[in-house]
């Protein structure tokens, strides 16, 4: 079992039943795709490109064809209710796959429902009737029956899909010897502008093509049944539709076909008689029926997928005892379906679901991407896409072309949607969710990259050519020996250079000793000092490092140093302003060394601790311990990657080493234990707006018993916009 497969597999109360066959499975998918797309488009489409809205039919279902790969694949790795939602979220985490579980859901409900009112048209062939409240009807039917489970419902789906499909057989083989050429041309008679754009408003009618996932977790043998499913359903319907189109166009005068909303019943009426249009209408209302019934099957799977994730209230994760399908899902998608057939006109709504799908489409495609590219361990799919990654580039550049055509509102609308998940996962989900995704791990594996090889750089390049230590007022005596031995263990040796700023006139010609200048002498170490007054010491000492290139600076930090405004000010000046890197040394003075310890790894500061960690550890004959705490919500996998990031690390270090990787909720505490033993701890420390250090690395500075070494380094590689962006969008 993955990493990622949380425990609700092996729990019954939310966990789904395997009873579904390869059969089933496709006409759960193909059902999800025949209805209005066929039914009611092409009269709508061939208004905006005349007969091309043969190929636009053709070429929307080549932008859906990566999609459907992709998710083939991630369906055989990961085989759970959820579908693109879960896909997305493990892909790029919670916050896009809270955006993709909205946007999927609506555009379901949106298409079921305009399935449901398009019923009406058709029904108006046999009888009279009111259309929304006898939608609404069939509405609480569907819920009613899904509320059953699945099994008893896909029965159902597959004999509507079986005579939906022959009876469009018939039409075809009927219809074809009926046609007129001339009916054809001229081919292109809007030009592409109307073929791209009625290429974007029958999209709709694959959306729900890849739906089929969403009940992966309730699939016979999984890594066979849902990419067959998946592929082909597509093979189906890029033959079906034009097919049907075809006929359409070439047997309809093209006044009676534009803009009709029940085009198949119009294109019969030339060919097929009264019976005939009787069969056809049916065959319509059937069609449109599954669909319907489709659209409730898969997006009542994706609130309990977003529950069972902690994006949606738990109770949206409760199975029926009996019925084994997540009822609490089905009952919030019949509510909103009933609202959408009675009181919101669908056909705008439909574009707008369509348009949001495209983005979706988009998406998935770029989250097989991801997990492709983070070579994870547990991504393990039985399926995988052909000519990686040829079909989910174009993918991805198709669906963001196509949704330029849709126009401004469907635009508009897919943006609020967008708009409505962020708000959703800021609010509600944000703080419950774990937020490991693939594209975490990659920019995890990327940005450890490299800080290896800037930590590899640290090492080898040796110790620092010139080194400034400052002795502030007042400083005891003890102390400041402790601070240019300091340096002397991180100087280079042959050729560096320590300079001492003593700002403290009591121990004039103290500093350094005789036995610590004659140890300069031996390494090989130039030594000088000057003696300065108390005034603009930060303005001596950053003219002083500009001009004589120093690249670090060393500097005592008081425990007292919250109650003394005067050093507090001047050592978070230097600390911002100084172009070298800086040690502050808190809490007793360094000895003896046996073991350092490295708190906290997989940040900027990693490759100055591990330089500085390196050379004092080689100097004092000691070894490297490296300390990291993970909340305890952690997938293992976190664990696991910190410890692989260690070993990457070890291998540069000289010294021995280990490491200590444990999840916890007190993370001071924790490192406290954690490097008891340790003679000397070397700790980041970012930059505060009010004190030298943050609280953090303060508290955790007071709480161990030993020297602490806070580095800070102003030449930081800020990300650049696009990983920011993707920074946010994933965390």
């Amino acid at each position: 079992m993955s990493n990622h497969e949380s425990s609700h597999l092996s729990d019954p109360s939310t966990s789904l039943r395997r009873t579904l066959g390869l059969y089933a499975v496709l006409t759960i998918s193909v059902g999800a795709m025949i209805g209005s797309g066929i039914f009611v488009l092409p009269g709508l489409a061939f208004k905006i490109a005349g007969p091309s809205v043969i190929l636009a039919f053709f070429l929307a279902g080549l932008v859906v064809l990566p999609a459907a790969i992709s998710q083939s694949e991630m369906a055989t790795a990961m085989p759970e209710a959820g579908g693109t939602y879960l896909y997305i979220d493990r892909a790029m985490g919670p916050l896009m796959g809270t955006i993709a579980g909205f946007g999927v859901w609506f555009s379901l409900v949106f298409k079921a429902s305009f399935a449901l009112v398009g019923l009406s048209a058709y029904l108006e062939f046999f009888v009279e009737h009111p259309e929304r409240p006898l939608a609404a009807v069939l509405a609480i039917l569907l819920v009613a029956l899904n509320l059953r489970g699945l099994h008893q419902t896909a029965k159902l789906q597959s004999i509507l899909v079986t005579i939906v499909l022959a009876l469009l057989a018939a039409f075809i083989i009927f219809g074809m010897p009926n046609t007129q050429p001339e009916r054809f041309e001229p081919f292109l008679s809007e030009g592409l502008q109307g073929l791209f754009s009625a290429t974007a408003v029958v999209f709709v009618s694959y959306i729900g093509v890849t739906k089929v996932a969403s009940v992966a977790e309730e699939v016979k043998r999984p890594g066979r049944n849902i990419p067959l499913s998946i592929l082909t359903s597509v093979g189906i319907a890029l033959v079906l539709y034009p097919a049907v189109v075809a006929v359409m166009v070439g047997v309809t005068p093209a006044a009676e076909l534009a803009g009709t909303e029940t085009p198949i019943l119009t294109a019969a009426a030339q060919f097929l008689g009264t019976y005939g249009q009787y069969i056809v209408a049916g065959v319509a209302v059937l069609a449109l029926l599954s669909m319907a019934n489709a659209g409730v099957i898969a997006s009542a799977r994706y609130p309990f997928a977003m529950a069972r994730n902690s994006l949606a209230p738990p109770f949206l994760a409760k199975i029926g005892k009996k019925s084994g399908a997540p009822v609490a899902g089905i009952t919030v998608t019949g509510i909103a379906l009933i609202l959408l057939v009675l009181f919101v006109p669908l056909i705008e709504l439909a574009k707008l679901a369509s348009a949001f799908q495209l983005l979706v489409f988009a998406l998935v495609n770029l989250a097989l991407i991801a997990f492709r590219e983070s070579h994870l361990d547990w991504y393990k799919p039985e399926f995988r896409s052909p000519f990686y990654p040829a079909p989910q580039v174009f993918g991805i550049v198709a669906s963001l072309l196509l949704l330029t055509q849709m126009g401004i509102v469907p635009l508009v609308g897919a943006i609020v949607l967008v708009f409505a998940g962020v708000g959703w996962y800021r609010v509600f989900g944000k703080s419950r969710a774990v937020k490991e995704s693939a594209a975490r791990d990659a920019l995890r594996l990327r940005e450890n990259a490299r800080l290896v090889q800037n930590s590899r750089d640290a090492v080898t390049t040796g110790g620092r050519k010139h080194v400034l230590v400052l002795i502030r007022r007042p400083t005891r005596p003890s102390r400041q020996q402790t601070l240019f031995r300091l340096a002397l263990r991180l100087t280079d040796a042959d050729g560096g250079r320590i300079h001492v700023i003593n700002f403290d006139a009591r121990t004039r010609g103290m500093i350094p000793t005789e036995a610590d200048l004659a140890r300069a002498e031996e390494l090989g170490i130039t030594v000088t000092t000057q003696q300065y007054t108390d005034e603009d010491r930060r303005g001596m000492v950053h003219l002083f490092v500009e001009r004589e290139g120093v690249d670090l600076f060393i500097a005592d930090l008081p425990q007292d140093v919250r109650a003394t405004r005067h050093v507090t000010r001047d050592l978070r000046w230097l600390r911002e302003n100084l172009v070298c890197d800086s040690v502050f040394l808190r809490n007793r003075s360094v000895e003896d060394i046996d073991r350092i310890a490295i708190l906290g790894t997989g940040g900027p500061y990693d490759p100055v601790k591990i330089g500085i960690a390196d050379h004092i550890a080689r100097y004092e004959d000691a070894s490297v311990r490296f300390v990291h705490v993970t909340p305890v919500d952690a997938p293992p996998a976190l664990a696991e990657s910190i410890h692989e990031y260690h070993e990457q690390l070890g291998e540069i270090l000289t010294v021995p080493w280990d490491d200590r990787v444990r999840p916890a909720d007190d993370l001071v505490k924790t490192l406290t234990r954690f490097s008891r033993g340790a003679n000397l701890v070397i700790l980041g420390a970012p930059s505060h707006r009010f004190h030298v250090v943050t609280d953090l690395a303060d508290r955790i500075a007071e709480s161990l018993d030993c020297p602490v070494l806070l580095v800070h380094t102003p030449t930081l590689e800020r990300p650049g916009l696009l990983t920011r962006g993707i920074q946010w969008l994933i965390n």
